[in-house]
């Protein structure tokens, strides 16, 4: 990533998501595609010990680094009625779930956007410029768990 996107004004970072060496409240957005999912193993009706440990670990670090009023965007196949329990943090987000329907003529697999905002006030923590911290959970799991 560092030599695809060397022009950009981005610090790539390698570091396991359940225990990110980042500033609390330092990022506006969280985007995972992909990270969680590669967490998962064993019946999603009653995941494993580990399973809920390791998803636990690495949510608390989302909502860690997220500013107040923050958001984290999960984007995955896996049905609401299996995630929504392991998303859910009633003291620290609100979560709202959409369905990313298939592409017309593309068959009838959804994809679900589950997106949660942190609790607190948003005004002044979302920067309005180019230089918006972010963090792509996806690319930084992928790394550290190669």
């Amino acid at each position: 990533m560092k030599a695809r996107y060397k022009d950009l004004n981005v610090e790539w970072e390698v570091m396991d998501v359940r225990d990110m060496a980042l500033d609390s409240c330092s990022f506006d957005i969280a985007i995972d595609k992909a990270t969680m999912d590669s967490m998962f193993h064993g019946s999603m009706w009653d995941p494993p010990d580990d399973v809920r440990t390791n998803i636990d670990s690495y949510l608390s670090e989302v909502v860690r680094v997220l500013v107040p009023g923050g958001i984290f965007l999960y984007i995955t196949y896996r049905q609401p009625h299996f995630i929504k329990p392991l998303l859910a943090r009633e003291m620290a987000w609100d979560l709202k779930v959409e369905t990313l329907p298939d592409r017309p003529g593309g068959g009838v697999f959804e994809y679900f956007a589950y997106v949660m905002k942190k609790h607190g006030t948003s005004e002044g923590s979302l920067r309005s410029s180019g230089s918006q911290a972010s963090l792509n959970s996806s690319e930084t799991s992928a790394e550290s768990m190669a």
